[in-house]
C-alpha cells in the first residue's frame, strides 16, 4: 500500500561539520521533550560539561543562519552562559581562550543544537535536538512543514505530462500520454475515468524511446508543447488541433516547479534527477530562498525515475509523474506542503 504522506529528512547544517571530522567523540540527544529554546540550551550546557578533561575559560563561537538569529535573540546565550559556570566553565572573550563552536540550525521538524571543541587529539561533540512541535511559534523562524504525497492515478500507457484541472467543475486530470504508439491527450475525471480523448497524431510526433512534452491545460482545451512545435486543441475534438513552428529549447520547456506553503506563504522548490531510467528516483524540496537552503530539505524517494513535473495551475499542490520499475506502469502523483509534523 502506498504511502499518502512522508515524514522530512533532514539535511545537516553546514556549521555542523564537526561531525564529520576524522577523530571525535559524539554524544546525541534523541528530540528533547523541551517547551523553549532556554530549556535545550540548559540540556546542551549540562551535556558540555560532561566532556572529560574540559574545564576553565572559553571562547565561544555561535553560527546561525541570520533570520534564525533574528527570530530567537541572544536570550539564550545568557542561559547557556550560566548553566556553563555551574559546571565550572567561564566563558570569555580572550583571543587564545580555546573555541566552544555552538550552532543552532533548524530544519523542518526540528531546531538542531550544537555543541563542538578540541580536547587534545580529538573533537568532542554535543547535540540536542528539539521538537519544533513542542516550542512556542514566536521562537521559530520557519513555520513547521511536511510534505505529502497520493497517488491519483496509474496506467500502463506511457504517461508523458500530467496537468491539474483543479479550477473545472469536476475536478480531474488532463494526461499527455503515448496509447497505441500515437501520441494522445487523455481527460479524465476526478475518480480517474477517460471522459474525453484528443488524437495529436496529426502533429506529427514520432514516438522515441525517452519521449518528452509538456501539457497546460486552457479551460476547454489544452496546449502542448512538443519538440519544434506548440499545439493548441479543443477537448471536443482533433479537428481544432492547431500547430506552429517553436524553437524548443533549454528556456521553452517548463520552468522549475515552485509550492508556496500554507504555513508562512514560502516558496519550495521541487527537484529531481530523472537521468537514470533504471533506477528510483528522490524528489527533493528546497526552500526557495537562499537564506534558508540550509535549513533542510522535504524528501521523498519514488519507484522509478521523476518524467515530469507539473505544478503551474495551483501553486499549493504540483503533479509528478513517474514511472515504476516494479510494475512497469506509469503513475501519477500528487505533491501537496502541509502544516505540522
Amino acid at each position: 500500500m502506498l504511502p499518502n504522506s512522508e515524514r522530512l529528512c533532514v539535511r545537516p547544517h553546514r556549521f555542523a561539520l564537526p561531525l564529520l571530522i576524522m577523530f571525535f567523540t559524539a554524544e546525541l540527544a534523541m528530540p528533547a521533550e523541551n517547551s523553549s529554546l532556554e530549556d535545550g540550551m540548559r540540556q546542551l550546557a549540562e551535556r558540555v560539561a560532561t566532556i572529560p578533561n574540559f574545564h576553565g575559560s572559553v571562547r565561544l563561537e555561535v553560527h546561525q543562519d541570520a533570520n534564525f538569529a533574528a527570530a530567537t535573540g541572544t536570550g539564550w546565550k545568557e542561559t547557556f552562559q550560566q548553566e556553563l559556570e555551574k559546571g565550572h566553565i567561564t566563558v570569555t572573550d580572550e583571543a587564545n581562550a580555546p573555541p566552544l563552536r555552538i550552532s543552532l540550525a533548524e530544519t523542518p521538524t526540528q531546531v538542531v543544537l550544537s555543541a563542538s571543541t578540541r580536547i587534545g587529539d580529538r573533537e568532542e561533540v554535543r547535540i540536542v535536538a528539539l521538537n519544533r512541535a513542542l516550542l512556542p511559534a514566536t521562537a521559530l523562524p520557519v513555520a513547521s512543514v511536511r510534505l505529502e504525497r497520493q497517488l491519483v492515478f496509474a496506467s500502463a500507457d506511457r504517461i508523458v505530462d500530467a496537468s491539474s484541472l483543479w479550477n473545472d467543475s469536476e475536478g480531474g486530470l488532463a494526461l499527455l500520454v503515448y496509447r497505441n504508439s500515437e501520441l494522445t491527450a487523455l481527460k479524465l475525471d476526478a475518480s480517474g475515468a477517460v471522459k474525453q480523448s484528443v488524437s495529436l497524431a496529426a502533429a506529427n510526433p514520432h514516438a522515441t524511446r525517452d519521449p518528452r512534452g509538456e501539457l497546460t491545460s486552457r479551460g476547454v482545451g489544452a496546449e502542448v508543447l512538443l519538440p519544434g512545435k506548440s499545439c493548441e486543441f479543443s477537448w471536443s475534438g482533433a479537428s481544432d488541433l492547431k500547430c506552429r513552428m517553436a524553437k524548443t529549447t533549454a528556456k521553452s520547456w517548463r520552468n522549475t516547479t515552485f509550492l508556496l506553503s500554507p504555513c508562512d506563504g514560502s516558496g519550495w522548490k521541487l527537484e529531481a534527477n530523472g537521468a537514470d531510467w533504471t533506477a528510483a528516483d528522490l524528489l527533493q524540496v528546497v526552500p526557495e530562498a537562499a537564506s534558508r537552503k540550509e535549513s533542510g530539505a522535504l524528501l521523498s524517494e519514488f519507484p522509478g525515475p521523476v518524467v515530469s513535473m507539473n505544478g503551474e495551475q495551483n501553486p499549493g499542490s504540483a503533479l509528478v509523474v513517474t514511472r515504476n520499475l516494479r510494475t512497469g506502469n506509469d503513475e501519477v502523483y500528487k505533491i501537496t506542503l502541509a502544516c505540522g509534523n
